[in-house]
């Protein structure tokens, strides 16, 4: 695997801590150890799929109330919101 901004094919994969913006636009909340690649020289980031996988997770999982961090896996595993 390459990274995707430098293309230099020594990246890891780590561990990040992130802040997110929560659907309704007025709070947010910390995601801990979300996976994430880590370049030599671009440092730490998270890919476009997982971008993506936590956006899809935020506005479709039943996330506890009042609470500023869950851990991704937390995040992932939370039940969908009923839709009906």
């Amino acid at each position: 695997m390459n990274c995707m901004w430098c293309e230099n094919n020594q990246i890891k994969e780590a561990k990040k801590d992130c802040y997110w913006i929560l659907p309704d636009g007025l709070s947010s909340v910390q995601i801990l150890q979300v996976p994430a690649l880590s370049c030599k020289n671009c440092g730490l980031y998270l890919t476009d799929e997982m971008n993506h996988e936590i956006d899809f997770a935020l506005y479709t999982r039943n996330l506890p109330t009042r609470k500023k961090e869950i851990l991704y896996e937390e995040l992932i595993n939370a039940p969908y919101k009923a839709t009906f």
